[in-house]
């Protein structure tokens, strides 16, 4: 089935049917009961309207918690545990509406949203808040009819969650191929200041994965346990919490990459500093005899080798051989 986002709704009901074609539905009441064992209904909530939300609590009888929840767009994972339910909090990576904007201000290309997953017996309802990248993805991959109705609501639960991780796996994949661009920085002077101001926008993004993926463990957590599964809604895939340590390791990773890159830009810093140093003390030992002689020649004596004038050049030249001599064994020993 090709998706096609169409016109903006606030619900929209699609139904997945192993044994027969995979449809947009409208949604009525009495639609849950009639689904079969091979069949799947997602209900996807775009917006936290009130009276979208009043609607699924009259057609799919949600608690009242649940209910309050879908309504708030705190962005904090959590997961909530009904006798027939479940109900998941994720916090979703989504790019800025315009995200080339944002990127020539420095800002952040991307930031949390919130996403309400909740299962119960061949019903998922998932609620957000604007157009979702993980969800447009999943369905993209999707060409013509589908087995998804042969899903229980827990498998297909696995399938939204690791859409949301996939996410976050491509942004990181971005920020690591912008870090590895770094190194080229770091090692042109001229280009400092846009290597400190690319580093502080980076680790900024890298911050944000952070805090949006953590507190998913906690969430996660119920979900590897022996008695999550529900009776109707099956058992999620053990590999999600698998999938969940890999993102959480990328970000670490990529955080790794920028402290390397960063060190690289010290490093280079300090051998364009010992660089400089090196030349000004080489030059201060070239121009150190000439000094010293010069010093010694003006002292307030007289002795006959000022009575002749030639004998100005003498000095000169005595001061350019000694710092000939210099230079040439600061060559000779490898400083230069």
């Amino acid at each position: 089935m090709t998706h096609d986002p169409g016109p903006k709704v606030a619900l929209r009901a699609t139904l997945y049917d192993a044994d027969g074609r995979d449809s947009e539905v409208d949604l009525r009441p009495g639609i849950v009961d009639g689904l079969g064992e091979r069949q799947l209904l997602w209900i996807d909530l775009d917006g936290r309207d009130d009276e979208a939300i009043a609607r699924l609590v009259e057609l799919v009888g949600l608690p009242d918690e649940t209910a309050r929840v879908l309504a708030s767009d705190q962005n904090v994972a959590q997961l909530l545990r009904y006798p027939d339910r479940v109900h998941l909090r994720l916090v979703a990576m989504q790019p800025n509406e315009d995200s080339h904007r944002a990127s020539k201000r420095r800002a952040t290309p991307f930031g949390p949203t919130s996403i309400d997953i909740i299962v119960a017996r061949n019903v998922v309802i998932t609620g957000h808040r604007g157009q979702l990248t993980a969800f447009d993805q999943f369905l993209d991959h999707i060409r013509g009819d589908s087995a998804l109705g042969a899903l229980n609501a827990a498998d297909f639960l696995t399938v939204l969650v690791d859409s949301v991780l996939a996410v976050y796996l491509q942004l990181v994949e971005s920020i690591e191929r912008r870090i590895d661009a770094l190194d080229e920085l770091a090692l042109r002077a001229s280009d400092a200041d846009r290597f400190l101001r690319e580093v502080v926008a980076l680790r900024r993004r890298v911050a944000i994965l952070r805090r949006g993926l953590a507190p998913h463990r906690w969430a996660f957590a119920p979900l590897a346990r022996p008695d999550f599964a529900l009776e109707g809604l099956g058992k999620p895939w053990p590999g999600i919490m698998d999938r969940l340590d890999k993102a959480v390791d990328s970000v670490e990773n990529a955080r790794e990459l920028l402290i390397g890159a960063f060190d690289v830009y010290m490093a280079t810093s300090a051998q364009r500093t010992n660089d400089v140093m090196k030349a000004l003390t080489i030059l201060s030992a070239i121009l150190l005899p000439a000094v010293v002689l010069a010093g010694v020649m003006g002292m307030n004596f007289k002795i006959g080798f000022f009575d002749s004038p030639s004998n100005f050049w003498l000095a000169v030249g005595a001061m350019v051989t000694l710092a000939v001599a210099v230079l040439g064994i600061a060559r000779w020993r490898g400083w230069i």
